[in-house]
């Protein structure tokens, strides 16, 4: 029941499409590999495109199914048949420039864990 009046919250967002270039992504990241110790983490280099756009929200470069969870939230997910799971999040800050990004990882042996970043807007797609 509980995930139906999720679906249909979520299905009754407004949609209004956004897009946003993220960038220096600095925060702490844990390693199965690294015994989950926490430690500080970035992606300094990268810059990921998030669009949020109902249905069609997407998050460049990665290959993941996302959906709008928010009026500036998005949720994206890879989960395989053989049990493996990756799990992101991303939160849009626009009156603050930043935004939050959140990745689960279990079933990839040493990589599991978890990521959890700030980053900075750096602009709109538009």
């Amino acid at each position: 029941m509980k995930n139906i009046v999720l679906l249909a919250a979520v299905l009754s967002l407004p949609v209004q499409a956004s897009c946003f270039v993220i960038g220096d992504l600095k925060g702490y990241s844990v390693r199965q590999n690294d015994k989950f110790i926490i430690d500080k983490d970035g992606i300094s280099s990268q810059k990921f495109i998030v669009e949020i756009n109902g249905e069609q929200s997407s998050v460049s470069p990665n290959n993941m199914n996302c959906f709008q969870a928010g009026s500036l939230t998005l949720i994206c997910a890879d989960i395989r048949d053989s049990g493996e799971s990756t799990i992101e999040t991303w939160a849009i800050y626009p009156t603050h420039k930043k935004a939050v990004y959140t990745k689960s990882i279990n079933g990839f042996n040493e990589f599991n864990g978890a990521n959890m970043f700030v980053g900075t807007i750096k602009g709109t797609c538009n």
